[in-house]
Parts: structure tokens; sequence; C-alpha cells
């Protein structure tokens, strides 16, 4: 069999690491199909729209560390796919997409489909490429994949003319360049170390730049040596052990005011994996500018991404692992900061932990995520579509440093279900949740056929309050009374999971969630989980519900 542009492609791929892509075939990219179709080191993710497709492999990339991979048709392909590239770029999350192009001799003709994603994708990819000849095919693969690691890692798109996959490729060989990861140098880390030692008030802020189990054990570590509260950004709950005292929470969508009140305290920033982008800087307001300014120690491996808002202090072009191991080879006595761990603890205890008592009847959703979260196992995952639903889970699940989350970090709806999809392949023996809202479920649901395919271990909680919840409660602020293009006719969504052969159940009341929810948690293969609730009843409703009920 003749050597293949396809078959180099492929090759190149695994060499990468990619074990794994998810797609929806296209007849612009047959011959790479087919290149694949025998291989045993690899796993195409047949996905019923490029939009979920394109989301389930920045979920992957996001459990593996690697490059997330979509496969698209040009056109319309790569345009339903576009939605994942722009999650990428807005969460620095890597991915390359591999779109089926007009075959060379029509391209630059109006062809039907055709595309330059480089035109259309303009500020939102990090580069384009569209391979012209199979001696090229190697360094531009091996670029590709560097570019969507390297610096703020982000989406990249690699063109394949269709009539190039056909070529002859032989005697080209797959290339792998090797990654610039930067690290921190002795001054820089000599500087940080002076400014943790002389502050009272120091916070540390963590993104999602690095999210390896020896990242995080070793961010513990350095926690608890410099003797600072930790508080992780938006979606990355997990990133730090809930139980443990030095957590001070999640920084959310719209952070809590305890939190802003907590920051506005604090006498020293160190913001380890974040860009600081407009929801960890309060708007672009913090770290504060004005006089007393609070000083900032910035760690991120992009020097593009440092120093471009704020001020900075100490700027430290560093991956977060390298600057964390590096700071606990510092020989240090920290401060005593009892007082400042009390006000972290506080701020945690006010924006996390579900009441024991009081919770109202209906709180159906309340009810129906604690009763999840007592059949959670330690290191289960959950996935987060965009919602206000979010903010149950967000309080009641506390999560272990062997569980993992994934939630839409950049609001975009319809990403809970295949980034479940894709948790459930990757880690096809751990416990797999992903909650929705009934909106951010029919964009991307039918996934649920692709689950139901794979023989997917996965549960899906949908919140059903016959509404786009968010928007509605934004709208009750801004025109109160006023709701318009809000309300949504449902489905059955219970009956809907059983149309696509998986199971399905439905939480109409508090009474029945605990015993619904059990035998739920514990059924096998593919669960859609319905909890209907009433868009009125709001998280903040019901937490001050309970305050006014004795705990006895």
């Amino acid at each position: 069999m003749t050597y293949r542009v396809a078959e180099l492609v492929a090759d190149s791929l695994v060499a990468h690491g990619i074990d794994r892509a998810f797609g929806v075939p296209g007849e612009s990219f047959l011959a790479l199909l087919d290149a694949l179709r025998d291989r045993s080191d690899f796993d195409l993710v047949t996905c019923r729209h490029e939009g979920s497709a394109s989301l389930a492999a920045v979920a992957d990339a996001k459990l593996t560390g690697r490059a997330g991979v979509v496969m698209a048709s040009r056109g319309p392909g790569a345009f339903n796919a576009a939605v994942g590239l722009h999650v990428a770029a807005q969460e620095a999350i890597p991915l390359v997409m591999l779109v089926g192009q007009v075959d060379r001799p029509n391209l630059a003709r109006d062809a039907v489909q055709e595309i330059d994603c480089g035109r259309s994708f303009d500020g939102v990819l990090k580069w384009s490429v569209r391979l012209n000849s199979a001696d090229l095919v190697p360094e531009m693969m091996a670029r590709a994949f560097a570019v969507a690691s390297v610096g703020t890692p982000g989406p990249v798109a690699v063109e394949l003319p269709e009539d190039l996959l056909e070529e002859a490729a032989e005697g080209f060989a797959v290339r792998i360049n090797g990654l610039a990861r930067p690290e921190p140098g002795s001054a820089a880390i000599e500087k940080a170390a002076a400014a943790l030692t002389a502050a009272e008030r120091p916070i540390l802020l963590v993104g999602g730049e690095c999210r390896t189990a020896s990242f995080r054990k070793d961010l513990v570590a350095f926690s608890e040596m410099w003797n600072v509260p930790v508080v992780t950004m938006n979606k990355m709950q997990d990133q730090f052990p809930n139980a443990h005292p030095l957590w001070g929470g999640q920084f959310g969508f719209f952070p809590s005011q305890p939190h802003a009140k907590l920051l506005e305290r604090a006498d020293l920033v160190v913001a380890v994996g974040t860009r600081l982008g407009d929801l960890s800087s309060l708007g672009f307001a913090f770290p504060r500018q004005a006089e007393p300014r609070q000083p900032l120690v910035h760690v991120y491996p992009d020097p593009d991404a440092i120093g471009k808002r704020v001020q900075t202090d100490v700027a430290v072009v560093s991956g977060s692992h390298a600057f964390v191991s590096a700071m606990l080879a510092v020989s240090t006595a920290a401060p005593d900061r009892t007082e400042w761990l009390r006000a972290a603890a506080a701020v945690r205890t006010a924006t996390h932990g579900w009441p024991r008592f009081g919770v109202p009847s209906a709180d159906v959703f309340g009810h129906a995520v604690a009763a999840i979260a007592i059949h959670f196992k330690p290191d289960g995952v959950v996935t987060t579509d965009s919602g206000n639903f979010a903010g149950w889970v967000h309080r009641i699940f506390s999560f272990e440093p062997t569980a993992r989350l994934l939630g839409s970090a950049c609001g975009a709806m319809g990403s809970g279900v295949p980034s479940g999809l894709a948790a459930s392949l990757r880690f096809p023996g751990r416990q797999v949740v992903a909650f929705c809202g009934d909106g951010g479920f029919l964009m991307t649901g039918n996934e649920l056929a692709t689950a139901v395919a794979r023989g997917a271990d996965l549960k899906i909680v949908v919140s059903n309050n016959w509404s786009y919840g968010t928007i509605r409660s934004h709208q009750e602020r801004a025109f109160p009374d006023r709701p318009y293009g809000t309300d949504l006719s449902n489905p059955d969504f219970a009956a809907l999971a059983r149309a696509f052969g998986a199971k399905g159940f439905v939480v109409e009341d508090a009474e029945s969630a605990p015993s619904t929810i059990a035998e739920a948690m514990t059924a096998g293969g593919p669960v859609v989980i319905e909890v209907r609730s009433d868009v009125r009843q709001t998280l903040d409703k019901s937490l001050a519900a309970s305050r006014r009920v004795p705990s006895n």
C-alpha cells in the first residue's frame, strides 16, 4: 500500500501523543479517515455536531495536558466547530482543528464550501496553515502542535486539501519540535520570596495553566510552607483541596462580596497560572492600582500576558509548576498569619458549603445536587455547563485532590454533555457527572447518542426550569417583571433519554430526591436525571431561608 500524506498526518498525531480525536466525518478528508481506520493506537469519536466535537476536544485537553484535536469538514463543519476555538482561546487550552479543504486546483475559485481559516477565524486562532505539499507536512504539523501548546495555549487550524491527502509521502518522516517551557530565574525567585516574606496579608490566586496531579500536590506544600491562603479562579475549584484550611474558595463567575472584600485587604497578590482577565481582576480593578497600591507577583509562561493591564512588581515568566517547585527550594520561615488565615477561612465558609437544615422544599435542584454529592466518589469527574445552576454545584460539592472539575470558565453554553462524554471516555473506570441546564442540554445533548454508542458510564443532570434562567435573572435585575424571550418549551428529558437508549429519571420534588438520585447514581451506562424546578427559586433565596431555621 502506498504511504500517503494521510498516513503521514496520522503518524504525526500519534507521535505528538494524540490518541483520540473528536469530529464529524466529511468527504473532504476521506483519506485521513481511511488512514486512521485500522490503527489500534488511535480512537476517532464520531460526534453528532462539530460544535460538541470541538467542546469535547477542549475538555480532553484539560484532562490530558496535551492538545485536543477536532476534525471537521470545510465551510459549515469548520464554522460549527468555531465554538470550541473560541473556548480554547478564552480559556488558554491547546486545540488543533484539522479541516478537510477543497482540492488544490480549485482553491481560490469559490469552490463549494471553500474556507480560508486564517481569515475566517482571525482574532481567535493563534496560527493557521494550509498544507500544500507533502514535504512540508512534517514541519507544519510539528509547528501546529508547538504553537498550540507554548506561551499562552490556544487554538490552531490545519487545512488539509483533499487531493494532498491522497498524495504519496514515501521518504518523509514525522517531526516533533521541542517546546519552550520557561522556568524562573534565581533573581525572580529571590524577589518573589522576599515579597512573600514581608507581606502580612498575601493571597495566592491560582489559575488553570497547569492541572497535573503533581502540581496540585506541590501547590499544597507551597501554600503550607509559605503560610498563604489560596483562592482558585473561576471553574478551578479542583485545583486545591476544598477541605484544606488554607483554601480560600473559588473566585466565581460573579465574585462574591466576601471574596471582593478579602482581596481588597490583601497587601500582596501572587497570581500563578492566570492571565488576570476581567473575571479574576474584578473587572480590571484588582490588584488595586490607586494608593495604597497592591503589589503583584505575576507568574505566567507568556511574557505578553504579564504587565499588560496592571503594574507588576515581580514578573516571572514561568510555568506554574516550575515556579512552585523553585519556591519550595527556598529556605524560609514564613511569618505567623493567623488572623489573615482566619479571614480567608471565613470567606470560604461564606461562599462554599451547604446548610444541613432549613433548605426550603421549593429548592428541588438544591436537594437533588445535595443527594448527588453524597454518592460522588473521591476520584470522580464533574462537568458543568454554563448557567446559574452551577452555583449549587460549587456550593455543595467539596472536591478531593483526586477529583476533577471541567467547567465553562468563559460561559459557553453547551459544554456540559461534550465535556462529560470526553471525561467518560478518557477515564472509563471513574464516575462522571455532567450538570446542564435545559437550554445547554438542548444545544449539544444529542451527544447522548454517542455516549450510548460507546457504552459510556455518564450521568447527565438536567436542571429543567423551562427557561434560559441565567439570562432571565439578568432581565429581572435590569427590567423587573418584564422577562421576554427567555421562556422555553421543553421535552420530557427522561423520556428523551430512554428514546436514545439511555436510562431516564425525574426528580419532581425535594422529598423524592434522595431515593430517585440513589437509584439513578447506581445505574450503569448513560443516565439522564431531569430535575424539575422553579426558575424563581434562586440559590440566594435558599440560603436566606436556611438562616432563619434553627439548627437543632
